[in-house]
């Protein structure tokens, strides 16, 4: 009688610790995912927001400081695109500065991450400053392909690192939709005509 005892209790010990490991497992596998999704959506903000201020910074001949809600003071000091003034003999009205995600790594208990970014000058309005070659054209923007690296500091995701890996990206071209498939076919109209009379026969 012992001995069944023992056994039963032995085996009700291996089944509450089996499912406690399993539920257990469960959990941390649900808040893993949760906390990585979190960390993907803050850095896709970081990234197109980040990204389309420095091209504001760039357009403007802007204060580099005013980029520290994004990218680290090292990145900033290190960013020679910040310092050129390309357009400085320019007055930029407007642009329109895309970036487009590619892909992204990152785990949920790391302290870096990176993605890999498409960015593209769609369109920009600018004026030359100096009225006698008002013809004159702001120095082109070279669409490229970068590896973009994110550090966390505290709770915080800044951009710490930006390399470019292609200029001129070759990019899906999507399909013009034929707008012809969603018109409906027009019904066939009855054809009207004199009924052939019956043959009698002898």
């Amino acid at each position: 009688m012992a001995r069944n005892l023992y056994k039963i209790a032995r085996r009700s010990i291996w089944y509450v610790l089996r499912t406690l490991v399993i539920v257990t497992g469960a959990v941390a596998l649900c808040l893993a995912v949760f906390i990585e999704g979190m960390h993907v959506s803050n850095l896709y903000i970081l990234v197109t927001e980040g990204m389309e201020a420095r091209a504001e910074v760039i357009f403007k001949s802007g204060a580099p400081l005013e980029l520290t809600t994004y990218f680290t003071e090292e990145f900033i000091s290190n960013d020679a695109a910040l310092y050129r003034d390309d357009y400085e003999g320019f007055t930029v009205a407007s642009f329109d500065y895309r970036v487009d995600v590619r892909g992204f790594f990152v785990l949920p208990w790391s302290q870096r991450a990176t993605m890999v970014v498409d960015d593209k000058l769609a369109a920009l309005n600018a004026a030359l400053n100096d009225g006698e070659n008002a013809s004159a054209a702001p120095p082109e923007w070279t669409p490229g392909r970068y590896q973009v690296i994110f550090t966390r500091v505290g709770s915080r995701w800044y951009i710490s690192g930006l390399s470019l890996i292609e200029k001129n990206p070759e990019t899906a071209v999507k399909p013009t939709p034929d707008l012809s498939l969603l018109t409906p076919a027009p019904e066939a109209s009855p054809t009207t005509g004199a009924a052939a009379s019956p043959t009698q026969t002898p």
